[in-house]
């Protein structure tokens, strides 16, 4: 089948009909795209995460290919900021990690925040990003843990400006100024090939992120599996901590999506699965974060895209409670029968279509998989044909067949 030949203006309203419960002229087809604008069309990750520049063909090659109804940007680590500062927690491929040049980036869960830690965060949370993490995450920056900066006494002033006189600290600040040039170049390329999206006449769908408070802290600071344990280990920190953490993740995502003039804003929830908590503990450490940043998103027109990472069956009565026709909620694994009864009455879901399938299984078993999911998720709309996780790899074959089958079924 004839891939479709549709306006920007098209698009749009279809996305907009089903976020907001309605039946559009048909399915949606908008895949969470993450390494296959590389891999898909090859080009080494190297290439791709040493200047986001060199990934550009593959992003024009799948809207040509696909036609989604929703783009992804190319949204990927680059190398030299982290490479640059000496990053001691995430790998890229190339001669500095040994990793191989079309391998993925490796992120290490790492604890930045002792067990004996808590009191000095919580007396001065910001003092100990910069004192604590960032010298531990980077070895570059090493010489931040000598700074003491936030005495505001005049002669404790100066007592504190001496500090930027150390060799070390001068050195970790000429690293920052570096990893900064690096990051503005790497975000001109990016911006660039956002603009030659919308030229192609595609809605921008996930081209700004950010994770909820419980995630933020687990992810960046005190470590994920600690974080997960201090729900029984220390229950009261932190709760503090996160008391903390939510302003500064609603704040930060607001003026994020604002300066870039978003519509959609991407939340991948890393520690929210059933595995790790159960629901009680869900409600009452990670949703009440997790909501303010979706209700300050919704409050300034934004659209939360939020990705359920791993199974996600035991929650869903919590995270229906949101306001109807304002939210995406996207599943990496549920029993789709179920998301679409409960979720599906305030929320637009997508995703379940097994991503390692579309990498690894057959044409036959992906039409008949795609058949499954339409046939549970796409009566009444409210429903957008996705992957389960975010996309690295697939045979084009795969990938022909899955978007094939949405176009010639997917109609109302």
């Amino acid at each position: 089948m004839a891939k479709p030949s549709d306006s920007l203006e098209k698009r749009s309203k279809r996305i907009r009909d089903v976020i907001e419960l309605r039946e559009p002229d048909r399915v949606p087809f908008a895949p969470k795209i993450g390494n296959y604008y590389a891999r898909g069309y090859g080009i080494s990750m190297y290439d791709a995460m040493k200047d986001i520049r060199n990934v550009a063909p593959g992003v024009m090659g799948f809207l040509d290919d696909y036609a989604p109804d929703l783009a992804w940007a190319p949204v990927m680590y680059p190398t030299d900021p982290p490479e640059l500062m000496g990053s001691t927690y995430l790998k890229c491929p190339g001669p500095e990690s040994g990793l191989k040049l079309d391998a993925s980036f490796q992120i290490h869960d790492k604890c930045y925040l002792m067990d004996d830690e808590y009191p000095e965060f919580l007396h001065d949370p910001s003092h100990f990003f910069m004192t604590k993490v960032y010298p531990r995450k980077f070895a570059g920056l090493a010489g931040l843990s000598k700074i003491s900066f936030n005495n505001p006494v005049e002669y404790a002033l100066y007592i504190g400006l001496a500090s930027f006189a150390d060799p070390e600290v001068q050195s970790a600040l000429q690293t920052l100024m570096r990893g900064g040039e690096a990051a503005a170049k790497w975000f001109s390329g990016l911006n660039q090939i956002v603009g030659a999206i919308a030229e192609k006449g595609f809605p921008l769908g996930a081209a700004g992120a950010q994770t909820c408070p419980f995630d933020m802290f687990g992810d960046n600071i005190r470590g994920f599996m600690n974080t997960v344990n201090d729900i029984y280990d220390n229950p009261d920190e932190l709760l503090a901590a996160l008391e903390y953490m939510t302003p500064l993740c609603v704040e930060g995502a607001v003026a994020s999506a604002k300066a870039a003039n978003l519509d959609f804003m991407f939340i991948p929830l890393h520690a929210g699965i059933d595995a790790f908590m159960s629901p009680d503990n869900y409600r009452k450490f990670y949703w009440p974060g997790l909501k303010a940043l979706i209700m300050a998103l919704i409050d300034i027109g934004v659209t939360p895209y939020v990705f359920c990472e791993g199974a996600y069956n035991h929650r869903l009565d919590i995270i229906a409670d949101v306001p109807k026709g304002k939210v995406i909620y996207m599943f990496e694994d549920v029993d789709l029968a179920e998301a679409k009864r409960i979720v599906g009455q305030t929320s637009c879901i997508c995703g379940n279509v097994s991503t390692p399938l579309l990498a690894y299984g057959s044409r036959e078993r992906v039409i008949e998989e795609t058949k499954k999911v339409m046939d549970i998720g796409a009566p009444g709309g409210g429903f957008i044909m996705d992957c389960s996780i975010v996309l690295d790899e697939a045979k084009k074959e795969n990938m022909d067949a899955w978007a094939e089958t949405t176009w010639e079924l997917g109609t109302y």
